[in-house]
């Protein structure tokens, strides 16, 4: 990310990363989001939590390994480093990673205005949202409304307001949103007969918990498999320790590491 592209969601909210993604590794991931959407469908209707989840992975990234090796690939990238040291100025880990298919005339649960940080951070910078466009984000498909400047304010807008005062992005697959958590925002409605997907991705403090557990779901015995700095995204080092030997261990032994704030 460029020092504007900082100042930019420091100061209005948000900023958009044009073809930031390769084409090769859209392919990669629509590939991994239909698998993840037939695997989750199962879980939903099984659950009988299907009304309003169709073209809803939630942690999609324990659907298919290409999730994984994306966000590996952000590492690789220095996208990371550029959030930790510019941004957060403290290290990170991932919060979620989930596949959204704004589907043509459905019940959409991201469609009310929220904001995806649950409590207000004051202007501590504490969780971005990363939304990759796996297609075009376009007027008619329902791309993404933010409204500017709103994580300076606590209150929730009315919905006169924010659709008065909101933009609409969009864009070609491959950019990349970034927007502070703390950004009221909303899907709009996908008035074409094509569905339009996008992978979400939340990136926040490392106190922060995880809205899944995920070094726990991959498996513990998993870690080394991960190099290091994919190790802290994923949250192997800010595990809580859960017995008295997890404890004391060596501090060269231990899984859970220094700097998790």
């Amino acid at each position: 990310m460029t020092k504007k592209e900082i100042t930019d969601l420091q100061t209005q909210g948000y900023t958009i990363l044009r073809n930031k993604v390769p084409q090769e590794w859209i392919n990669k991931l629509s590939l991994g989001i239909e698998n993840a959407f037939i695997e989750h469908r199962k879980t939903q209707i099984r659950n009988n939590n299907d009304i309003t989840t169709g073209g809803v992975a939630l942690h999609a990234l324990l659907s298919d390994s290409i999730f994984i090796d994306f966000l590996d690939f952000l590492i690789q990238q220095n996208f990371i480093k550029n959030l930790e040291d510019n941004y957060f100025k403290s290290n990170c880990i991932l919060n979620s990673l989930s596949a959204l298919n704004n589907l043509p005339n459905q019940p959409n649960f991201s469609a009310n205005i929220h904001r995806d940080l649950r409590f207000y951070s004051h202007g501590l910078p504490t969780m971005v949202n990363c939304l990759l466009m796996v297609d075009d984000f376009t007027t008619e498909n329902g791309g993404t409304y933010l409204l500017p400047y709103s994580h300076l304010k606590e209150e929730k807008p009315s919905d006169q307001e924010f659709f008065r005062n909101a933009i609409q992005v969009i864009g070609k697959k491959g950019d990349l949103i970034i927007f502070d958590s703390n950004v009221w925002h909303s899907s709009a409605p996908n008035t074409t007969d094509k569905g339009r997907r996008g992978i979400p991705i939340t990136i926040s403090r490392s106190f922060m918990k995880q809205l899944l557990d995920y070094p726990r779901a991959i498996g513990y015995d998993k870690m080394n498999q991960f190099n290091p700095k994919l190790q802290q995204l994923l949250g192997y080092h800010s595990r809580v320790p859960a017995s008295l030997d997890e404890w004391y261990q060596p501090e060269d032994k231990r899984f859970y590491k220094k700097n998790q704030d």
